[in-house]
């Protein structure tokens, strides 16, 4: 690795420990799943915002705007609220660090215009074309450039080295960008310096918000020219950026700036928690090492690894929605304008819907799993999500005898939201 990328590198694990620190917030226990039971039996829909009462920015009530907020966190209520995107909006999820995107933000957008750009922008997510895409693009990329690079090395710290940089580089390529390792590593930083925007506190935020803004516009200002000169070359290429070149809207083509902003919307959301999420899979197995055997053995074994393991800890533990109407959620009414704060990380874990709902049960029968969503909004990337994290843990196992590093505390997962693990320092024979 070149100077410039270990710079950049460095920068975006600093980037990401500010993102971790803030969604953190005051939580002192690392472990939030025990008052969570408590919630979901005493009190399921609960007046106020759990959030706020730990300092966590909160997507229901950015900015302490004294919108009205009820918190929700039984399984039966969370999916049907996220059904029913008649009577629940999510415009309020473009507030906070959506105005360093131009406010342009799918998971904000209601109704038609939801509709109409989700079915525009869906063909390339489907997972026939991500699958094509696993042996000519993701797994060479992970290999050659990630393992392989560690293979001879003995030791690593898997969030750093591994788990944070190899997401935003495989989107990147997939997106259809030049290669070019530095500016992927820039790109990450700007990305997490968005998301690390929003704050409970006033004094913070008047620093972090501009950084915000600042990271969006560096970002629309590294695209805007690639797709300039992806325009101008007029060759035909098998990426994202070559369908939204191409794809017709009522007659016209997307302009260079719309494309842009597009791009810019979906790079966002691209790498942050698929990086957590591999992070808290790979603690998970190394907590559990008769299933990182098991798993060792039988690759096929992986998907369940990974559906378990977004249940059992989902990076995005809460999503907002907003009533357009009075609307009764378990027998309590919350009037219209009433945002909440839907907690995917209690609903996932609800007895009513999960057999042995606190364990890392990889045979669990098969049922519906909230952390992507559900419903209209469910996560456009999750094939891209799930595809490259079956990859990268694939590849990952081929270094013998991996396990943890004793010269380093045994890795923690934390957060209310964005959780994961700030390191996992691990070793395996060379």
């Amino acid at each position: 690795m070149s100077e410039p990328q270990s710079r950049n590198l460095d920068q975006m694990a600093r980037d990401f420990l500010v993102v971790s620190d803030t969604y953190t917030g005051t939580l002192s226990d690392p472990n939030p799943y025990p008052m969570y039971n408590e919630l979901r039996e005493e009190s399921p829909v609960m007046d106020g915002d759990i959030l706020a009462r730990f300092k966590v920015p909160s997507q229901a009530d950015y900015g302490n705007s004294g919108r009205p907020v009820m918190s929700i966190f039984r399984y039966k209520d969370v999916m049907g609220i996220l059904r029913d995107t008649g009577n629940w909006k999510s415009y309020i999820n473009g507030d906070g660090f959506g105005a360093a995107v131009d406010n342009l933000l799918l998971t904000a957008m209601d109704g038609e215009q939801h509709k109409k750009f989700r079915q525009l922008l869906q063909p390339p997510f489907m997972l026939p074309v991500i699958r094509k895409m696993n042996e000519t693009r993701i797994r060479p990329i992970i290999k050659n450039e990630f393992v392989d690079a560690l293979r001879p090395n003995g030791r690593a710290d898997l969030v750093r080295e591994y788990s944070l940089p190899f997401p935003v580089r495989v989107v990147y390529d997939i997106f259809g960008f030049p290669e070019d390792r530095e500016a992927v590593m820039k790109f990450a930083g700007w990305a997490l310096r968005i998301l690390g925007g929003p704050q409970v506190d006033p004094e913070v935020a008047k620093k972090t918000m501009p950084a915000a803004m600042e990271a969006g516009q560096q970002l629309f200002e590294h695209v805007l020219p690639i797709i300039k000169a992806r325009r101008a070359a007029g060759e035909q290429h098998d990426d994202l950026i070559g369908f939204m070149l191409n794809i017709e809207v009522d007659g016209q083509k997307f302009t260079d700036e719309e494309i842009t902003n597009f791009v810019r919307m979906l790079l966002l959301a691209a790498a942050e928690t698929t990086s957590r999420t591999f992070a808290n899979m790979m603690v998970q197995l190394f907590e559990h090492p008769e299933v990182l055997e098991r798993v060792r053995e039988d690759r096929s074994l992986i998907p369940q690894v990974i559906t378990e393991t977004m249940r059992l800890e989902p990076v995005a533990a809460y999503l907002a929605r907003i009533a357009d109407k009075d609307m009764e959620v378990s027998g309590v009414n919350v009037p219209k304008g009433t945002a909440v704060s839907l907690c995917i990380a209690a609903a996932n874990r609800d007895p009513e819907t999960y057999e042995r709902p606190n364990e890392f049960w990889v045979d669990r029968p098969m049922r519906p799993v909230l952390s992507f969503g559900f419903g209209a909004h469910t996560c456009l990337g999750k094939h891209i999500a799930a595809v490259e994290m079956e990859a990268a843990l694939d590849m990952l196992l081929d270094l013998p005898n991996l396990r943890l590093d004793p010269d380093y505390p045994k890795p923690v997962i934390r957060g209310m939201q964005l959780r994961g693990p700030d390191s996992i320092h691990v070793r395996w024979d060379t």
